[in-house]
C-alpha cells in the first residue's frame, strides 16, 4: 500500500512569516475552530487568509502517496478554495479528536496556543496513532522542525509507532522543489518495502473495542489468548484484589505499584 503525505495548512500550504512568494494569491477563508477559540482569548476576526498557489497542491498530488490534510479547518471550509488549492476535492482529513480543539496558529500570532508544547505532543500521538491503525508509512510535514523531537519520543516510548517521518519546511517559503524532490523519494523509499499480507485486528470481548493493533502487517494483541479478555479493561488499580478474570494475566502484573505491565508499564521502577 502506498504511504501517506500529511500536510498541514498554515506553512506548509500557506506560506507566511514573510513576503508572499511569487505565484502565491492571498485568499480568504472562514475557520470555525479559530473564531471559537480565540473568542475567548482575543478579539480576532471571523476569517483567516491563506497564500496559496495551485501548482503546489498539484505537485503534492502527483507525489508516489496518499495525500491527506491535518488541518482545523472543515472540508466545508476549504471546498469554496479548491482551484487555489490545485484540488478537485478536499482530501481525506487525519481525525483529531483531542488536539482539534487547538487552532495550531503562526508563531509569531498573538492567539497561538498558550501551551504550545503540550497541543504539539497531543497532535503528534493523534497521528501516529492514526498511522499504526492505517499500518501505512506517514510523512507529517509541518512548519518548522520541532515536531522531529516529539515523534522520536513517541517512537521509544510505543515501539510501535513507524515508519512515521517528521517532515519540517520553511514557514516563510511553505514547499519548494527541494522539499518535494525530498519527499518523493521518500515515498518511493516506502513504496520498495517488502509488502505484508494484511492482517486484521479482532475487538475485545469484553469492551467491544479494537484491542489490537496492526505493525508491519502482523498483529499485535492485547488481549489474553486463553480467555479473550482485554488487558486494558481489567487493569487494577492499587487497592484491586482481582487482576484478570482467568487469574493466567497476573504474571503481566507489577508486583510493587500492581500496573499491568503490557499496558501502561510498571511506575515503581521494580
Amino acid at each position: 500500500m502506498r504511504p501517506y503525505i500529511a500536510v498541514e495548512i498554515d506553512g506548509v500550504l500557506s506560506p507566511y512569516a514573510g513576503p508572499v512568494p511569487a505565484e502565491y494569491t492571498l485568499h480568504e477563508v472562514e475557520s470555525a475552530a479559530w473564531r471559537d477559540w480565540a473568542v475567548m482569548v482575543y478579539p480576532r476576526p471571523s476569517v483567516l487568509r491563506l497564500s496559496l498557489n495551485p501548482a503546489v497542491g498539484r505537485s503534492l498530488t502527483d507525489l508516489p502517496a496518499d495525500l491527506v490534510l491535518v488541518s482545523t479547518y472543515s472540508p466545508a471550509e476549504l471546498e469554496p478554495l479548491l482551484p487555489a488549492l490545485g484540488w478537485e476535492a478536499v482530501p481525506s482529513m487525519v481525525p483529531l479528536p483531542t488536539s482539534g480543539s487547538v487552532h495550531y496558529m503562526r508563531v509569531e500570532d498573538p492567539g497561538t496556543s498558550p501551551d504550545a508544547a503540550a497541543d504539539l505532543a497531543w497532535r503528534a500521538e493523534e497521528i501516529a496513532s492514526w498511522a499504526r491503525a492505517h499500518d501505512r508509512p506517514v510523512a507529517w510535514v509541518r512548519a518548522g522542525d520541532d515536531h522531529r523531537e516529539v515523534v522520536h519520543r513517541l517512537d521509544s516510548y510505543y515501539s510501535t509507532v513507524g515508519p512515521v517521518l517528521a517532515y519540517g519546511v520553511d514557514p516563510s517559503l511553505g514547499i519548494t522543489p527541494a522539499n518535494l524532490t525530498a519527499l518523493r523519494e521518500w515515498a518511493k523509499e516506502m513504496n520498495a518495502l517488502p509488502e505484508q499480507e494484511p492482517v486484521a485486528p479482532r475487538r475485545c470481548r469484553d469492551c467491544g473495542d479494537r484491542a489490537t493493533t496492526v505493525v508491519s502487517g502482523r498483529r499485535v494483541d492485547r488481549v489474553h489468548d486463553a480467555c479473550g479478555s482485554c488487558c486494558e479493561c481489567y487493569c487494577p488499580t492499587a487497592t484491586d484484589e482481582a487482576f484478570q478474570p482467568c487469574g493466567d494475566l497476573s504474571r503481566e502484573q507489577c508486583p510493587g505499584c500492581r500496573c499491568c505491565l503490557m499496558c501502561v508499564g510498571c511506575h515503581c521502577g521494580e
